[in-house]
C-alpha cells in the first residue's frame, strides 16, 4: 500500500513539474506559441474540418438511422467467416480504414453509448478500428515529401495488412459481440443530431491539435528538441521522425525523399502519435478503458514496418525523388468553406434550442 502512494505521489510530482513549465514556457515564448497556433488552426480549417467532418455526420447518421446494419449484411460473409467478427463491428473496421485515426473509436464509443455493444467488446475493437485515410498517405507524405503516391499506397497497404493481421487475431481469440436493437424510426432530428455530435467531435479534435501544437512550439522555443537532437546524434529527418511520434503531420517536414527510413515511417503512421492518441482519449465514451489499445498497437506498429521492407520492392520498386526542399505540391485553401460549416452548426444547435424552449 505504501508502495502504491509513493508510486501515486512521484506521478504526481512529475505532472506537477511539466505542467509548471509548460505554463512557464507560455509566459515566456508567447510570440514562438502564437506561430505554433495559428499553423494548426489554419491546418484545421484546411485540412482536418474538410475531410472528416463530412464522414463523421454521415456515418453517425447512418447508426441513428439504422442503415449501418442494412448496409453491413452484404460483408456478413467476411465477415463472419473469415474475421469472426459481427458485420456491424466489421462495418466500422470498414469505414475507419477509410476515413481516418478518430473515427473508429468515435463510432465504437457512439455503439457503446447507445447500448448496440459491451464495454469489452469496445476496448479490443479499438485496436483494429484504428488507420489513416489514404488521403493522407498519398498526399501529405507520399506526394509532398516523395513526389510519388506509390509511397503513400505502400504505407496505407503496410498500415492495412497489420491491422488486418490484429483483427484476425483478437476476432478468432476473443468473442466480440453486438446486442441487436431495434432500428429507431427515421426523423427529421436525426440530421441535426448527427450535424451536432460531428461539430462536438471536430472541436475536441481541434483542440487537441492546437494543444499539441502549443506544447511543440514551447519545446522547439525552448531548446529541448535541439539538445536531444546534439545528445543522440541525429539527423535533421531523424529527429522529424521522432516529432512525428508526438505529432504525426511532423512528417510532412522530410527532406530529400529518405527512402530508407519508409519501415520507420509506416511505424509511426501506424501508431498514430501521440496527438492523434489523446484525441481518442477525448472523443471515446468514459466506460471505454485504453490500456487494451495501447498494449496492441506498439506491436502493430513493429509490423507495419517489418510489412513496409517486405512490400517495398514490388510497390515502390527503384524509384527516384525529383522535387526538391519538400515544397508543398497542392495549396490547400477551404478556409471560407469551413467557417461556413462552423456557422451552420452553430445556427443548428442554436434553433433546436428554440425549440425546446418554445415547447417547455
Amino acid at each position: 500500500m505504501a508502495d502504491n502512494n509513493i508510486s501515486r505521489r512521484t506521478k504526481d510530482m512529475f505532472l506537477c513539474i511539466l505542467l509548471t513549465a509548460a505554463a512557464a514556457g507560455t509566459a515566456v515564448f508567447t510570440g514562438e506559441i502564437s506561430a505554433g497556433v495559428r499553423e494548426a488552426v489554419l491546418r484545421c480549417v484546411n485540412v482536418l474540418i474538410p475531410s472528416l467532418f463530412a464522414f463523421m455526420a454521415v456515418s453517425d447518421m447512418l447508426i441513428k438511422s439504422g442503415g449501418l446494419r442494412i448496409i453491413s449484411k452484404s460483408l456478413r460473409p467476411i465477415a463472419r467467416y473469415i474475421f469472426n467478427c459481427p458485420e456491424e463491428l466489421f462495418m466500422v473496421f470498414f469505414i475507419s480504414s477509410a476515413a481516418g485515426y478518430p473515427l473508429g473509436i468515435k463510432l465504437l464509443s457512439d455503439m457503446l453509448e447507445r447500448g448496440e455493444t459491451d464495454t469489452r467488446t469496445a476496448e479490443k475493437a479499438a485496436c483494429f478500428c484504428y488507420c489513416g485515410g489514404p488521403a493522407f498517405y498519398s498526399g501529405a507524405i507520399g506526394l509532398a515529401v516523395f513526389d510519388n503516391t506509390s509511397v503513400g499506397k505502400l504505407i496505407y497497404v503496410s498500415v492495412m495488412f497489420s491491422n488486418i493481421i490484429i483483427a484476425l487475431l483478437v476476432c478468432r481469440t476473443s468473442k466480440l459481440s453486438v446486442i441487436k436493437k431495434q432500428t429507431p424510426a427515421s426523423d427529421g432530428n436525426i440530421l441535426i443530431d448527427s450535424v451536432k455530435s460531428a461539430g462536438k467531435s471536430m472541436g475536441m479534435i481541434c483542440m487537441t491539435v492546437v494543444l499539441f501544437a502549443a506544447l511543440m512550439a514551447i519545446a522547439d522555443a525552448s531548446g529541448l528538441f535541439a539538445w536531444i537532437q546534439h545528445s543522440f546524434g541525429l539527423s535533421d529527418n531523424e529527429m522529424i521522425l521522432l516529432r512525428s511520434v508526438i505529432e504525426i503531420t511532423s512528417l510532412t517536414e522530410l527532406k530529400g525523399c529518405p527512402f530508407v527510413l519508409l519501415p520507420l515511417i509506416s511505424a509511426v503512421c501506424s501508431f498514430g502519435g501521440v496527438c492523434i492518441i489523446m484525441q481518442l482519449y477525448a472523443l471515446k465514451n468514459t466506460k471505454l478503458s485504453m490500456l487494451v489499445f495501447w498494449k496492441i498497437r506498439l506491436p502493430s506498429a513493429v509490423l507495419s514496418a517489418f510489412v513496409c521492407r517486405l512490400l517495398r520492392p514490388y510497390i515502390v520498386g527503384d524509384a527516384v525523388c525529383v522535387i526538391s526542399n519538400n515544397q508543398p505540391l497542392l495549396k490547400i485553401d477551404n478556409f471560407a468553406a469551413s467557417i461556413c460549416m462552423i456557422l451552420m452548426i452553430f445556427l443548428l444547435n442554436y434553433k433546436k434550442s428554440l425549440v425546446f424552449c418554445k415547447r417547455v
